[in-house]
């Protein structure tokens, strides 16, 4: 009789649910962006015959389809570089050079460039001749074909609009999705989670509430290119574009000898028409990144129920999720585990219930991989609060023991009066003999015999001591040069802040992992809580103690290390606070009350049964200081 094979073999992975619903939001979020682009259409269209523009067949649909291209082009980029969480680095200084000098940013330029172009010759097409952005124009009729420069006139602030959108882009780090991290529920309200899931608005509802601040952003940033583009194309690169543009053309049309520029006459429209144009161009791309951030955060569910529900092992596709390598599918796994243990009991026991699971018990793996985050999360406090911690653990691993041979010795041993090494082949060329004296000249240095060489080793110590001073005085000018850079005005580049360097070390880098964190806090408590009534095997609690050890001691952590923080001299923001709110960061505070919420609830549910547990007096005090709401100042003065 052949056996069962165990939980988790053959599991489908994470990514095989996870895509499919990422794709059907996609889908969801292109059709507002389709209804955007027929609406511009609409409104590049000629309106010489009200009832005929209208129809999705003909002009307009053909302009809609090209206009939908522009936004397709943003959605696939930000479909290849989004990422959880914002960034996280020292200084502002280090997000430049991180974040800016990538290839990633060439290709960001690239597929704005791409639009804008695609958005501006749909546009031109779109045109009558009265607008006069033909190719060419018409001169007397004893002249020949001249160049138009007022279309190469628009290309160039399109592209300039291209070029501003990629800073705007990569400076509020649009490529960003945040995702909820949620706290626990307080332990009355968790006695009555059979409510369904609490959902965020809808994306609809977002997109049509920010509809009239983008179109703001829009306009602000089109008036702007307007401006400093006019003012870059005169003063700079006209002559020298329109130079290559003439040449160019030159092999297809027959045109006039002259190649200087024809002019943009008349002048105010054609500015108008960009402003108008390039207003829409924005307000098309600041939807698209929109609609993708409120499509893409999402809950991972699918009608109503968590995405893995439609696998065959739904935990074990779960715990591929959990264990993933990359960032994205993890924190969506996370968040879905959350939602789990918070909102959908019957998924929840199946958790409890799992035990011939391979290599561990459903929980035990998902117990595991929650408290791992929280020890990432203690072993950044124990460096950031010690920086030689890592390297004083590993130099403290124990050593392996020497190798003892077992082998009998079959043969007498090498005697010490007999050279066993082949001498040296004597040099024949200059160059061996160049190598052979330079090799003796070092020997004769570093052999223990050389004490006689006294002079020599004098003169290689007074050179060292020379490159100690000149060293010295090096990182003195250095550090002056410094201490100037961060005083200027420019100083806030390079400052060293301290909300940045705490947020550095207890949300990780390179991007913030406090979804991650939060979420695998909020799992762990509902396990905890819940256990008591819903694990009928009753195995859960064994995790318990380990669960309220790693809660206080990521707490201590916390607070210790917040306490050593020092406000540097050129943190300017951070000074300018009242002295009791400069170490409140509310992501760390976010951090900490997650954690402290869930060692409440954990504590209030097993507080008769800790000491059985295994679990000392001093541990559970410790715990329960830990879990304690420190009162605020002005909490303490009300009260007397």
């Amino acid at each position: 009789m052949a056996t069962l094979a165990p939980l988790g073999t053959g599991t489908r992975p994470y990514r095989d649910y996870l895509t499919p619903a990422l794709h059907s939001r996609f889908i969801r979020a292109s059709r507002y962006t389709f209804v955007l682009c027929y609406a511009i259409a609409l409104w590049q269209s000629k309106w010489d015959n009200f009832l005929w523009i209208w129809l999705p067949f003909g002009p307009t649909g053909i302009r809609t389809l090209l206009l939908f291209i522009p936004a397709l082009t943003i959605y696939l980029l930000r479909i290849a570089q989004w990422h959880v969480g914002p960034r996280q680095t020292l200084t502002r200084a280090e997000t430049f050079q991180k974040y800016f000098l990538r290839k990633n940013t060439i290709l960001t330029l690239a597929f704005y460039a791409f639009s804008a172009w695609l958005f501006n010759e749909t546009y031109v097409w779109s045109r009558t001749v009265e607008d006069k952005l033909n190719f060419t124009e018409l001169g007397r009729a004893h002249e020949r074909l001249k160049l138009n420069e007022r279309p190469l006139y628009l290309r160039f602030l399109f592209n300039t609009l291209a070029v501003a959108q990629t800073g705007v882009h990569l400076w509020r780090d649009y490529d960003r999705i945040d995702i909820p991290a949620m706290q626990p529920r307080k332990l009355g309200e968790v006695a009555a989670a059979d409510t369904p899931v609490k959902r965020g608005p809808r994306p609809i509802k977002v997109l049509m509430k920010q509809l009239r601040p983008m179109f703001v952003t829009s306009a602000s940033l089109t008036l702007f290119v307007t401006v400093a583009g006019s003012f870059v194309y005169f003063v700079g690169p006209r002559h020298l574009i329109w130079q290559y543009y003439y040449n160019f053309s030159r092999n297809f049309i027959s045109l006039s000898k002259t190649s200087k520029p024809t002019g943009l006459a008349p002048f105010a429209p054609l500015v108008s028409k960009f402003v108008v144009e390039g207003t829409l161009l924005v307000l098309l791309w600041e939807f698209v990144n929109k609609a993708f951030d409120s499509y893409i955060a999402l809950e991972p569910l699918k009608n109503n129920k968590p995405i893995t529900s439609d696998s065959k092992d739904p935990n074990g596709t779960l715990l591929n999720g959990l264990k993933s390598k990359k960032d994205a599918p993890k924190s969506m796994a996370f968040w879905e585990l959350a939602l789990i243990t918070d909102a959908f009991p019957d998924r929840r026991k199946t958790i409890y219930a799992e035990m011939s699971r391979k290599k561990a018990a459903t929980f035990q793996q998902v117990t595991d991989l929650c408290l791992a985050e929280v020890k990432l999360l203690i072993e950044r406090l124990n460096i950031g609060l010690d920086p030689a911690y890592q390297q004083a653990a590993a130099s403290a691993a124990p050593q392996p023991a020497p190798l003892v041979n077992l082998v009998p010795q079959i043969s007498q041993p090498l005697k010490d009066d007999k050279q066993i090494v082949a001498l040296p082949p004597k040099p024949s060329t200059k160059w061996e003999h160049f190598e052979a004296t330079t090799s003796g000249i070092a020997k004769s240095h570093s052999s223990p015999g050389n004490s006689q060489q006294a002079w020599g080793r004098d003169g290689i110590n007074r050179g060292l001591q020379k490159a100690q001073e000149g060293a010295q005085q090096a990182e003195s000018v250095a550090s002056t040069a410094s201490t100037k850079i961060l005083a200027s005005p420019f100083g806030s580049i390079f400052s060293h802040s301290l909300p940045r360097s705490a947020k550095l070390v207890v949300l990780s880098a390179p991007y913030s992992r406090i979804s991650l964190i939060c979420n695998a806090i909020t799992a762990l408590t509902n396990l905890a809580v819940f256990s008591i009534s819903e694990d009928a095997i009753g195995r859960f609690h064994e995790s318990v103690p380990a669960i309220i050890r790693t809660f206080t001691l990521a707490i201590t952590k916390i607070d210790t290390y917040m306490a050593s923080l020092q406000v540097h001299w050129s943190d300017k923001d951070t000074l300018a606070k009242p002295e009791a709110e400069r170490k409140k960061i509310s992501e760390v505070e976010q951090v900490r009350q997650c954690l402290q919420k869930g060692l409440q609830n954990v504590l209030s549910s097993f507080d008769k049964y800790l000491g059985g547990m295994g679990m000392s007096m001093l541990e559970i005090s410790e715990a329960k200081k830990a879990a304690a709401v420190v009162k605020q100042p002005e909490m303490i003065q009300s009260a007397r």
